[in-house]
């Protein structure tokens, strides 16, 4: 049988078309309008992601779980950072006994250093003490009076004492001589007439007047001399300061000879 067809008199109901063909048409608009925002979301990341990569490597790697680390490895590194805190205690320790090492050799050269000085100072004090003792004597010495009776009588009337006799050696004819000497005029609380400390001059050439010469004779290094000349082998009658034919009166130390 064939269809039959629709006449315009007939009572036909289109409201359930007409519905849709609108539902259809809404569809495809609201497919298209989710294309267009997806398509515009899309190149909206892409320009983020080259404006700030830093962001986009974030959100890559914060979606990467950290894996799950085995009990042996939490061991392992356990054992690792152990041995390393025991290194370091070692070294902490190293470097502690090395400071005490330091600080005591420090403590030990700072005594050592104050025992020198006191040595040295003590020394000092000991050859001042000896360079004082050696002048008082001298000066005693010095001040020692020869009795007559103790002088000793050579040719030409010269006589000597040795108030002190020396160690070194003996003075030699010919040689030079360094002596300190003060001539005083008769005896020995006599007018000094002259003095030096450091006077050379070559026994046996005439430098000096004979009677000093031969009191000199045998005369150590060292030693003290007390020397009476008589005027004819001393200046004469020629008036040095203690009058004319004025007996001298020498006290002669001799220092090298």
């Amino acid at each position: 049988m064939g269809r039959r067809k629709r006449s315009q008199s007939d009572d036909y109901d289109d409201s359930i078309e007409r519905k849709f063909l609108q539902r259809k048409e809404s569809t495809s608009t609201n497919n298209e309008k989710s294309k267009t925002t997806t398509t515009t979301n899309k190149n909206n990341k892409t320009n983020n992601s080259y404006n700030n990569p830093r962001k986009d490597l974030d959100e890559i790697t914060s979606g990467i779980e950290n894996p799950k680390r085995s009990p042996s490895s939490s061991l392992f590194d356990n054992s690792k950072q152990l041995e390393c805190s025991k290194d370091d205690i070692e070294r902490q320790r190293q470097k502690k006994r090395a400071k005490k090492q330091r600080q005591k050799e420090k403590k030990l050269a700072e005594i050592q250093r104050v025992q020198e000085q006191e040595d040295a100072k003590r020394q000092n004090q000991q050859k001042l003490n000896q360079i004082r003792s050696e002048e008082k004597k001298r000066k005693e010495i010095e001040k020692t009076v020869p009795t007559s009776d103790i002088f000793i009588q050579t040719h030409k009337g010269v006589k000597y004492c040795d108030v002190q006799v020396g160690n070194g050696p003996v003075i030699q004819d010919r040689k030079k001589v360094r002596v300190k000497y003060t001539l005083r005029a008769n005896n020995k609380h006599g007018k000094i007439l002259d003095s030096s400390g450091n006077f050379s001059f070559k026994m046996g050439k005439g430098e000096v007047i004979s009677g000093w010469e031969i009191g000199l004779l045998r005369m150590r290094q060292g030693g003290v001399r007390h020397i009476i000349v008589p005027p004819k082998v001393g200046y004469g009658s020629k008036d040095i300061g203690g009058g004319p034919g004025a007996t001298l009166y020498f006290e002669v130390t001799l220092l090298q000879c």
